[in-house]
């Protein structure tokens, strides 16, 4: 098959046999299953000798590059890659502690790339993942004191009462780690993460209670040794079988949300004018209504960032809840576009390196120097999800 066949988005099919064309289909479908395996490889090795982003041509996606490299990074070597899955497949089980357990049955199996992403849903369950840290804090600082920790167990309580008669099927209140992994990180800093005084007395206490409290009436309690409660319910949404809420308010929950994880932010108890019947408004924000409708973060209003791309804004962003100081002088309206313009932190800094960024040079030159500290600024950020976590969530 000789190569003048082939053209800009064209192929000349004069003359084809019905063997050539076989023989050609072979050819065509093993380049698309293998060239995204090539893009990733490529981009790690760009990535880790710093090369420009020059390497790519501009009217390639950042987003597709940083896509390939992070299935590329899943699968490093080329034993990894031997299953003979598509490379939707890699890519759906990229994060799964035992992806290449789960690539083997695929194939076994027979699976297209539709009814192995069907399969990895399982009908009918729906877990509610609860941050209890964060709402303990919250009642315990709102005024609820030594009763913060009943009051969260009942509110948890009605709640799944409630949606279990919506479908609810499973439910795990998440607890963060007495030590936390990110502090060890930035101890060397001049403003480590989530510089705060020591925790109240009582507000431990009440963080003791709840979880006996929680036990007793037989919900599953969760924390891992050395993370946080988000890295357990990150966890929980990337590996649960099923749709998956998240019930927090913490905007790096958003980063989880997906075609099957959402969060539930709040519930109002409205009373009806006109029956004076009260009853419950559920806040809910999915994928889609993050990135179309956005948040607002650091008191500005933040619109067209993806789930995916959540860390890479909060990075440059910073958060001034845990502390994390992002890149100086930017700001969370200017990490918007950034990360809208050019789709990940190393893209960004790439364009920085190489005056492509648009920005002024006093702005310029902080991206740059934030190179030092931006793969522990991600690790800050981004939750983990690959946390070995027990399965017994279903309630009774």
């Amino acid at each position: 098959m000789t190569d003048d066949r082939f053209r800009k988005r064209h192929l000349d099919c004069t003359g084809l046999d019905a063997k050539q064309v076989e023989d050609l289909a072979t050819h065509l479908c093993s380049l698309q299953r293998d060239i995204h395996f090539w893009l990733g490889d490529l981009a790690r090795h760009a990535k880790n000798h710093r090369m420009t982003e020059q390497v790519w041509p501009e009217w390639v996606s950042p987003g597709l590059i940083a896509r390939c490299e992070g299935v590329a990074k899943a699968y490093p070597s080329e034993s990894d890659r031997e299953s003979e899955a598509t490379y939707t497949q890699y890519m759906q089980n990229a994060s799964k502690p035992d992806r290449l357990d789960r690539l083997n049955r695929i194939t076994e199996a027979g699976l297209t790339s539709d009814e192995s992403r069907q399969q990895s849903t399982e009908k009918g369950r729906w877990l509610l993942a609860f941050d209890v840290n964060y709402y303990v804090h919250r009642f315990f600082h709102s005024g609820a004191g030594v009763e913060a920790g009943s009051g969260v167990a009942n509110w948890i309580d009605r709640l799944v009462e409630r949606f279990k008669a919506k479908g609810l099927t499973d439910a795990v209140c998440c607890f963060d780690a007495p030590d936390n992994h990110r502090k060890a990180l930035t101890a060397d800093w001049e403003k480590p993460y989530k510089p705060r005084p020591p925790k109240d007395e009582t507000l431990s206490q009440q963080l003791t209670v709840v979880r006996e409290l929680l036990q007793a009436k037989g919900y599953l309690c969760v924390s891992v040794p050395h993370m946080e409660a988000d890295d357990v319910m990150a966890s929980y949404a990337e590996q649960f079988s099923g749709n998956v809420t998240l019930v927090t308010q913490d905007k790096d929950a958003r980063q989880c949300l997906s075609g099957t994880v959402n969060m539930l932010l709040d519930v109002e108890w409205v009373e009806d004018e006109t029956t004076g019947e009260v009853t419950p408004h559920e806040k809910w924000v999915t994928a889609k209504q993050h990135t179309e409708e956005g948040c607002t973060y650091n008191s500005t209003h933040i619109t067209g960032i993806t789930p995916d791309q959540w860390p890479e804004f909060q990075a440059i962003a910073g958060d001034s809840v845990d502390g994390i100081a992002g890149v100086p002088g930017i700001g969370a309206k200017g990490a918007m576009e950034l990360i809208q313009q050019f789709g990940t932190v190393a893209a960004v800094v790439q364009a920085a390196d190489t005056d492509e960024c648009g920005l002024t040079e006093k702005k310029r030159q902080s991206l740059i120097a934030f190179m030092d500290q931006a793969d522990v600024t991600m690790q800050l950020v981004k939750m983990r999800t690959d946390l070995d976590v027990p399965w017994n969530t279903k309630i009774v």
